[in-house]
């Protein structure tokens, strides 16, 4: 039987690098005897995942579609991690699937990395007091229709249309949908997302914690390192040939936990009493306009998606396929301690 051949795109990012790094020490059979290519920008970034037994590819940006379609038509499983926004790569990506399919008659997978943000109404300030419950085993689809007629949103867009592509081309798509992402990435280059650390930069820069909306914005959220760990599953149970749901069913929430932003600002003030850095742990509520430029480079859509919602979503589809996230609430306390540390630390 011929080397399965997996594309992974954002391979230097957070999440990219961690899948990478994560399918790469796999225990998993199936995983150690797969061939895997990722695309980089650099020569120098190629140069250290070839060090990896990773066949790197320097490519332009996402939007050489002709190279991305080229490159996907020589494998069996794309990986999309490098954005859930931009749609001229995802239709890029499917499309060199497609050809895959046609040309070699084998089954052709495509993992697509988008978010829970897709799932913002329209207006956020709508929303009631409790976090909007969503689970992965209903039609989610239909509802995320519903809201694009609403409103478009380019994460969302893409994410429709991937299933649409993916329909036309024969292609086997699956689409993860994770919340908030925190934790050491496990990477060979970027390890952090920086949404904790700005805000801790902000509170830090103010003398204070803030917070916005009321203290009524929450989030889910889910480790780097049990995010990574289900790209694992899911490829493994997709190669094993096992019943995984697929297209406008297969939507796979990632959330472990959830945090509303009041709470996270009162322990980022709570973290600054006890090291010195203030004298008062009572954060402070500031307007959505305040909030965007200081936080968001002046986007209140950003900021709202970011700050002012209030879903949580049931990763039951996830949890059928075996995936068995290990940190929990404490490692998230525990995390944003460790993130007010690292960027005092920087600033001394």
């Amino acid at each position: 039987m011929a080397q399965l051949k997996v594309l992974l795109t954002g391979a230097t990012g957070y999440v990219g690098g961690s899948v990478l790094s994560t399918l790469l020490s796999s225990t998993n059979p199936l995983l150690q005897q797969l061939s895997i290519s990722a695309l980089v920008r650099k020569q120098q970034q190629a140069e250290v995942l070839q060090t990896k037994g990773v066949k790197a590819v320097v490519f332009r940006d996402l939007d050489d579609a002709e190279l991305l379609t080229r490159v996907a038509s020589e494998h069996d499983v794309v990986i999309h991690t490098a954005s859930g926004f931009h749609l001229g790569s995802a239709s890029a990506l499917i499309k060199g699937l497609g050809l895959r399919r046609a040309g070699t008659g084998g089954k052709v997978h495509y993992i697509h990395t988008s978010g829970s943000w897709n799932f913002a109404d329209s207006s956020p300030d709508s929303q009631g007091t409790s976090p909007t419950n969503f689970s992965d085993k209903s039609d989610l689809y239909t509802h995320l229709e519903h809201l694009e007629a609403q409103r478009p949103f380019s994460q969302r867009t893409t994410l429709l249309e991937v299933v649409a592509a993916s329909e036309r081309q024969d292609v086997s798509a699956y689409i993860l949908l994770p919340p908030d992402v925190y934790g050491q990435g496990t990477g060979f280059f970027n390890q952090h997302t920086m949404q904790l650390f700005d805000l801790v930069k902000s509170a830090l820069n103010e003398g204070r914690a803030e917070y916005v909306d009321g203290g009524l914005g929450g989030a889910g959220h889910v480790h780097i390192e049990d995010l990574a760990a289900l790209y694992d599953v899911l490829l493994a149970r997709i190669l094993a040939g096992g019943d995984v749901p697929v297209g406008r069913d297969g939507l796979f929430f990632t959330e472990t936990g959830y945090h509303s932003w009041l709470d996270v600002s009162k322990t980022i003030s709570e973290v600054g009493v006890r090291l010195g850095t203030w004298e008062t742990a009572q954060p402070v509520s500031i307007s959505i306009e305040d909030a965007a430029e200081r936080w968001m480079g002046g986007d209140q859509e950003m900021l709202k998606n970011s700050f002012c919602l209030r879903n949580n979503t049931s990763p039951q589809l996830a949890l059928d396929l075996g995936w068995k996230p290990q940190k929990t609430d404490d490692d998230w306390q525990r995390w944003i301690e460790q993130t007010f540390k690292t960027v005092l630390n920087d600033r001394a």
